[in-house]
C-alpha cells in the first residue's frame, strides 16, 4: 500500500536538504531498471519513515505545545540498521546529536567489563558522559549549547572523597568541599573550564541584559531626580553587576537555589517526608552513603556476601542510576522549557529542534533507566530517543509490558498518527511508549540512495539572539540621551531644575510643574492668551506657591497638592469674571504668571529675585498673591519683594510677624495678609475650648495637650501652639514633636498619664494629621475632643466619613473659610462662588476623580478674594490715571505705586470668604473682621459651622460672644 506524501506541519518551515550523497536516479530512473511494485512501495515506506522522524524531531511552536516523544524501536539486519543510523545522523547535522555504539556492559546479567575497583555504575556514567558531550558539541550558530549543570553536580558528588563514613562527620566533609567549591569562580579541570565557558555564554543573555535594562529604565525614569554623574553611574552599573552576576552563576557551584531540585526528585530519598533532607549537604551525605553500599558488594560473581548486603548494594546502585539520568533528563527539561514567565531565557524559546539520542545495540541499560525514570515521575522530556538493533526475538526497549505498535516503513505515518490518538490516555509521556519500525535488507541501499529534503522550523523572530542585545543597547542609549539632557538644560524659558529634581521658576501659564494640575494651567494659559489678543487693556499677577512635590518633602511626592490646585481655581475663576466684564475695554483684565517655588516653599528666595527680574522686565506686573504657608522662607522672599515694593497680598499665611522687615522693628507696607493671624486665632481657639458646646456634646475644658511641630523652618505650628498656650492659661501643656513616629509616641505619652486631657489641640500640618488622628483612637484617650487648625481643611475634605463615623474622637478644626458657613445666610447676602467652582470643575471632568485630588474649595475662595483685592486696587489705580496708552500704542499699563496706594485705602469688600478689609486691625496690618469658623463633621460625614467669629458680609452683625 503506497500512502500519500504528508504534508509538513509546519506551515512555511524552510526546507534543508539532508547533508547525504545524491542518489544516483530519481523514481522513474528507478522504476525503468526495477519495475517491481514492491520495491517502489518500499522506496515510498523509507522517504516516509524519514518525513515523520523530521515531524518527531522537530519541535513544535509554543502555541501548540510540547508533546512528549516515544522511543522510536528501529529493527532489522545489521546493514539495515546501520545504513537507518548513518541516515539519521546525517539528518541530525547541525542539531543535538548523541550516537551510543553498542557495550557488552549494558547487557543485563552479564559481567561487568571493567576494572575490579570500578563502581556498578560505572558504564552508565560512561554512556551518559559521552551522551552529553555529545548533545552539547552541536548548536544551531550564534546559539548557546545545551548545559547540563545537575548531572555534573552529581558526577562530582559521586567523585568526592570524604575520608570518615560517619554520618556526623560525614556531613561535616561533604559541607567543608561544598563550601570550598562555592569559593570557586573556575575550576580547575578542563571539563570545568569548558563548563565554566559555556555557562558565561549561557548566562550572558539573562542576567547581563536584564541589569542593563533595569538600571537604564531607572535612570531614564528618574533622570529629574538625579545628577549627571549619578544618573551616568546608574547606567553603568547594570552591565558591571551582571557582568558579576553572570560569574556568579557560572561557576562549578552557582548557588543553593539551583541544587535544591535534588531534595524534590524520588531518588535516594527517604520514605518518610519527615526524613527528607533540606539543603545538598544533606542530599550529598545520602548520595554518599549509597554509594558506599553500592561498591562494598559485587553485583556479579560469588563471594562471601550475603544476600541481604547485596541486595542492598543492587538497591543502590539502581538508585545512583535513576538519580544520573533524572539529572541528564532535568537539565534537557530545563534548557528547552518555554514558559512565559521566564520569556528572558531566550534559547529556551530559540531551540526548535529536539535532542536525539540514537543507542545502537537494541535494549541497552541506559534505554532501561530512561523509560523508567519517565514512568516514574510522568514528566515530559524534550529527548528523542531512538534504538537500533536485531529484531527476531529481540526484547523490546524497556519497559517490556508496553504495548508495542509495529508495521513496515510505508505504516510510518499511521503509527506515528495511532500514537498521538493515545496521547489521550497519558498525557504526560504517552500511552504506548515504544514505536517499532521493522527494516529489511533491502532497505540498505534506498537509504543510502534517497534524497529527502530535511525539515525544520525557523528560530522565531523574537527569539534571534541579536534582539535582546539590541533592546538593550537602544534602552541604554536612550537613558543616556534622557539623563544628560535632563542634566544639562532647563525645564524651559525662566524655569531651571533645582537639586531635587524639580522645574523651579516663573511660567507665561503653559508649563505644567505637576501632572495633577495640568487641566487648571490648561485654563489659566488658554485664558491669558485669549488677554493677549484681545488688544484690551491688562494687569499681570504673578501666583507665588508650592506647585511640586517631587523633592523631599514633608507631604511626600504622592501629595496631589489640592490646596494649591484649589488656588488655582479660585484664579481661574477671577480671571474669567474679568474677562466677561471686561466691556468697552476700559476695565483691566487679569493676566497671571504661574510661580513654583518648589516643595514647601524651599526655592522661594530664589523665585522671589526672579520675580524682581520679571518685574524690572514687564511694567504690567503689579503684584504678588499667594505665599500661603508661614515658613521662613516665605518670609525671606516677603522681605526681597519688599525691597521693590512690590505689592503682596498673601491667601492662607497666618504668622503674626511673617510681614515684618529684617530687622523685625516695622511691618512691611506693601504686604497685605488676607488670613487672621495666629493671635487671634490662638485666643478664640482658647475661648471655645475653655466655654465648651454643650449643645453638641462638647463639655467645658479644664486642661489642654497641644501637640506642635518643632521643625525649624516651620514658623506657623511653633507660633500658633505657643499662642494657644497662653491663651488658654492654666491646664494647657505643649507636646511638641518632629515626625509622625515622634507624634505616636507624644500622643502615647500624653495618653498613659493619670490625669488625661479633656481636649487635645492640634498645632501641626495636614501631612501628619492622619497618624495623629490614628494615634488617638488606639490610645487610651478614648472620646477625646480634637481641636485642630485650618492648615487641615484638607484632611478633613478627604475623610470626611471616616472621621463622621469615628465614636473613639470627636473632630473639629477652626477654619478660615467653609462653605457650610453660608447655609443659614440670608438669600440676598449668599454667594455664588461655589456654584462656579463647581461648573468649573466639572467641566474639566474633574469631578470624576477621586475625592483626594478635587481641588479644595476652601483654598480657592480665598484666593480669588486675594486676586480680586489687587484687582479691585489696580482698577481704582487705572482709574485715577485716567486709562492712559502705553507709549507704543497699546494698552494702558497700571503703575504699582498707585496700585500700593489703592490697596492702603481700599473699600470693605464682601467677598466670597468673607469680609475682605486690609486695614484697620489693632497692629495696623492685618485685615479686620476676617470670620473664624469653628468646623465639626457630623456622623453623616457633613461639616457643619458649630461657631463663628468676624463677619461673611458687612451688614452681618457680630457675634456677641467673640
Amino acid at each position: 500500500m503506497t500512502s500519500a506524501v504528508p504534508s509538513s506541519p509546519y506551515p512555511g518551515d524552510p526546507v534543508v536538504p539532508a547533508p547525504v550523497a545524491p542518489p544516483s536516479g530519481d523514481i522513474g530512473v528507478i522504476s525503468k531498471h526495477d519495475p517491481d511494485e514492491s520495491y517502489r512501495r518500499r522506496h515510498e515506506g523509507i522517504r516516509e519513515f524519514l518525513r515523520v522522524f523530521d515531524q518527531m524531531r522537530v519541535r513544535p511552536t509554543w502555541r501548540n505545545g510540547d508533546l512528549p516523544v516515544p522511543v522510536l524501536w528501529v529493527t532489522g539486519p545489521y546493514i539495515a540498521t546501520t545504513s537507518v543510523a548513518q541516515a539519521l545522523e546525517a539528518r541530525c547535522d547541525g542539531t543535538p546529536f548523541a550516537h551510543l555504539g553498542p557495550s557488552p556492559d549494558d547487557e543485563e546479567g552479564s559481567p561487568p567489563s571493567r576494572e575490579r575497583h570500578a563502581p556498578p555504575y560505572a558504564a552508565l556514567v560512561t554512556r551518559l558522559r559521552q551522551a552529553t558531550r555529545d548533545l552539547a558539541a552541536v548548536a544551531p550558530p550564534g546559539e548557546a549549547h545545551l548545559r547540563f549543570p545537575l548531572f555534573a553536580q552529581v558526577l562530582w558528588l559521586l567523585d568526592l572523597q570524604v575520608t570518615d563514613d560517619e554520618p556526623d562527620r560525614l556531613h561535616d566533609g561533604v559541607k567543608k568541599a561544598v563550601r570550598q567549591r562555592r569559593r570557586q569562580i573556575r575550576a580547575g579541570t578542563g571539563q570545568d573550564r569548558r563548563n565554566f565557558w559555556a555557562n558565561v555564554r549561557a548566562y550572558s543573555e539573562g542576567p547581563l541584559p536584564a541589569w542593563a535594562a533595569a538600571t537604564a529604565l531607572l535612570g531614564a525614569g528618574w533622570a529629574d531626580q538625579l545628577t549627571t554623574l549619578f544618573g551616568v553611574c546608574a547606567i553603568l552599573a547594570g552591565p558591571v553587576i551582571g557582568s558579576l552576576h553572570v560569574l556568579l552563576l557560572s561557576r562549578s557551584w552557582a548557588g543553593r537555589r539551583r541544587y535544591m531540585w535534588f531534595c524534590r526528585q524520588p531518588y535516594l530519598m527517604p520514605g518518610q517526608r519527615r526524613n527528607q533532607p533540606h539543603d545538598i549537604t544533606g542530599f550529598a551525605v545520602r548520595l554518599l552513603q549509597a554509594r558506599g553500599r553500592a561498591e562494598a558488594v559485587p553485583l556479579h560473581g560469588a563471594d562471601s556476601a550475603d544476600d541481604r548486603k547485596r541486595q542492598e548494594a543492587v538497591q543502590a546502585n539502581e538508585g545512583i542510576e535513576h538519580l544520573l539520568v533524572n539529572a541528564f533528563l532535568e537539565d534537557l527539561r530545563q534548557g528547552y522549557e518555554r514558559r512565559l514567565w521566564k520569556v528572558w531565557r531566550r534559547v529556551a524559546w530559540a531551540r526548535t529542534s529536539y535532542p536525539v539520542l540514537l543507542v545502537d545495540g537494541g535494549a541497552t541499560r541506559l534505554v532501561a533507566r530512561i523509560e523508567e525514570v519517565r514512568t516514574a515521575t510522568c514528566l515530559p522530556d524534550p529527548l528523542l530517543v531512538v534504538v537500533t538493533g536485531p529484531g527476531g526475538g529481540q526484547a523490546p526497549p524497556p519497559p517490556a509490558r508496553t504495548p508495542v505498535m509495529s508495521g513496515p516503513p510505508e505504516l510510518t505515518e499511521e503509527l506515528w498518527q495511532q500514537w498521538g490518538a493515545e496521547l489521550a490516555r497519558d498525557r504526560a509521556v504517552g500511552s504506548h511508549r515504544v514505536l517499532r519500525i521493522e527494516m529489511e535488507a533491502k532497505d540498505a541501499p534506498i537509504l543510502e540512495k534517497i534524497n529527502v529534503p530535511v525539515r525544520g522550523r525557523r528560530r522565531p523572530v523574537l527569539a534571534h539572539p541579536v534582539l535582546p542585545w539590541l533592546v538593550v543597547t537602544a534602552l541604554v542609549s536612550l537613558s543616556f540621551v534622557r539623563v544628560l539632557a535632563t542634566a544639562t538644560t532647563n525645564c524651559g524659558p525662566d524655569i531651571w531644575r533645582a537639586s531635587t529634581g524639580e522645574c523651579i521658576g516663573i511660567s507665561e501659564g503653559d508649563f505644567v510643574f505637576d501632572e495633577h494640575l495640568s487641566r487648571m494651567l490648561g485654563v489659566i494659559d488658554h485664558q491669558n492668551r485669549a488677554i493677549l489678543a484681545s488688544g484690551h487693556p491688562y494687569a499681570t499677577v504673578i501666583y507665588f506657591g508650592k506647585l511640586t512635590t517631587t523633592g523631599k518633602s514633608s507631604v511626600g511626592a504622592g501629595d496631589p497638592i489640592t490646596d494649591i490646585h484649589g488656588e488655582l481655581a479660585g484664579l481661574v475663576l477671577e480671571q474669567r469674571k474679568l474677562i466677561d466684564n471686561s466691556g468697552d475695554g476700559s476695565k483691566l483684565q487679569m493676566r497671571i504668571l504661574i510661580a513654583n517655588a518648589g516643595a514647601d516653599f524651599r526655592f522661594a528666595e530664589d523665585v522671589a529675585r526672579a520675580a524682581l527680574r520679571r518685574i524690572q522686565d514687564d511694567p504690567t506686573v503689579i503684584g504678588v498673591v499667594g505665599l500661603g504657608e508661614s515658613r521662613q522662607q516665605v518670609q525671606a522672599a516677603i522681605q526681597l519683594l519688599a525691597r521693590k515694593a512690590v505689592p503682596l497680598i498673601s491667601t492662607t499665611a497666618t504668622f503674626d510677624d511673617l510681614g515684618r522687615r529684617e530687622g523685625g522693628d516695622a511691618y512691611i507696607p506693601s504686604f497685605f495678609p488676607l488670613a487672621t493671624p495666629n493671635s487671634r486665632l490662638a485666643d478664640v481657639a482658647a475661648q471655645w475650648a475653655r466655654e465648651g458646646l454643650p449643645q453638641q456634646g462638647i463639655p467645658p475644658a479644664r486642661t489642654a495637650a497641644v501637640f506642635t511641630d518643632t521643625m525649624l523652618s516651620d514658623l506657623f505650628s511653633r507660633d500658633l501652639g505657643a499662642r494657644f498656650v497662653r491663651a488658654f492659661g492654666k491646664g494647657a501643656t505643649s507636646a511638641g514633636y518632629a515626625n509622625a513616629a515622634g507624634l505616636e509616641e507624644k500622643v502615647t505619652d500624653v495618653c498613659t498619664r493619670p490625669e488625661k486631657p479633656d481636649l487635645v489641640y492640634y498645632a501641626g500640618r495636614t501631612a501628619q494629621f492622619g497618624a495623629f488622628i490614628d494615634a488617638i483612637a488606639k490610645s487610651q484617650c478614648h472620646q477625646l475632643t480634637v481641636m485642630a487648625n485650618d492648615d487641615i481643611t484638607q484632611y478633613v475634605n478627604d475623610h470626611e466619613l471616616q472621621l463622621g463615623r469615628n465614636n473613639r474622637v470627636r473632630v473639629t478644626y477652626v477654619a478660615l473659610a467653609s462653605p457650610s458657613a453660608w447655609d443659614s445666610v440670608p438669600r440676598r447676602f449668599k454667594t455664588d462662588f461655589f456654584q462656579e467652582f463647581d461648573a468649573l470643575v466639572t467641566s474639566l471632568h474633574m469631578d470624576r476623580l477621586p475625592r483626594t485630588e478635587v481641588p479644595s474649595k476652601e483654598y480657592a475662595v480665598q484666593a480669588q478674594d486675594a486676586a480680586e483685592a489687587l484687582m479691585r486696587a489696580a482698577q481704582v489705580a487705572f482709574s485715577g490715571q485716567g486709562g492712559p496708552s502705553a507709549v507704543d500704542g497699546g494698552p494702558g499699563v497700571v503703575e504699582r505705586g498707585g496700585v500700593l496706594l489703592a490697596l492702603e485705602k481700599l473699600e470693605v469688600i464682601d467677598g466670597d470668604s468673607g469680609l475682605v478689609k486690609l486695614h484697620g486691625a489693632p497692629d495696623g496690618r492685618h485685615a479686620l473682621d476676617r470670620p473664624i469658623l469653628l468646623v465639626t463633621v457630623n456622623p453623616e460625614g457633613r461639616q457643619v459651622v458649630i461657631r463663628q467669629c468676624g463677619r461673611l458680609y458687612a451688614q452681618q452683625p457680630p457675634s456677641p460672644t467673640c
